[in-house]
């Protein structure tokens, strides 16, 4: 992904990508090899996080990453705005870990519990936390890793990821797409034959 989009989405969702500045480990410069780049690291004996290569996909991808990352932060201000209300009851965890409630069902009961008991109790329980530990392509997919969040999220990165076979990796279409055999690239027939690295390369639209 073009460098430009790539600062776009890092900054537009900087709390998700914020652990990077605070480890010292900043995405690595786009204009560098990345040979250069990892063996300056490895001598500064600085660590080497996946995610300082950046977004390792196509500009195509752009537009379904920025909505993804998009409802993830509503969610979680939604479910932060949650949890400042809830009351805290530390022994919760330890039942709900007990009775292996699931997170759904732990915070029903934990609401259900603050309205009929603890409505006294003091607020706020732990945010949720999140971060985005590698975004790439694989197998002609995207790949979005990350630590944190909940069942709702997974839900979110798995209907993107698989979205993503639809769209054309290069343009960002979703007309005539198709794949290539081999090594698997999920573009539109417009970019394959753009593309001087897949001519050698059968491609394959996916209605067929």
């Amino acid at each position: 992904m073009k460098a430009k989009l790539q600062k776009k989405l890092s900054e537009k969702y900087y709390d998700f990508f914020s652990y990077l500045d605070q480890n010292n480990t900043p995405m690595i410069d786009p204009s560098k090899t990345i040979g250069e780049s990892v063996s300056k690291l490895v001598e500064q004996k600085k660590m080497v996080l996946p995610m300082q290569f950046g977004f390792e996909c196509g500009d195509g991808w752009y537009w379904l990453l920025d909505h993804l990352m998009s409802s993830i932060k509503w969610h979680i201000e939604q479910d932060n705005n949650q949890r400042d209300r809830e009351p805290k009851i530390k022994w919760l965890d330890k039942l709900s870990w007990k009775l292996r409630l699931r997170t759904s069902q732990k915070r029903k009961l934990l609401r259900w519990i603050g309205e009929k008991i603890y409505d006294k109790q003091p607020r706020g329980v732990p945010h949720m936390t999140f971060r985005v530990d590698q975004i790439k392509e694989k197998f002609g997919g995207l790949r979005f890793y990350y630590s944190g969040g909940d069942d709702y999220i997974d839900g979110m990165v798995s209907m993107a990821e698989s979205m993503s076979y639809t769209i054309c990796e290069s343009c960002g279409t979703t007309e005539n797409v198709g794949n290539t055999k081999g090594w698997i690239y999920t573009c539109c027939k417009s970019c394959y034959d753009k593309n001087d690295r897949a001519t050698h390369l059968v491609w394959k639209p996916l209605k067929d």
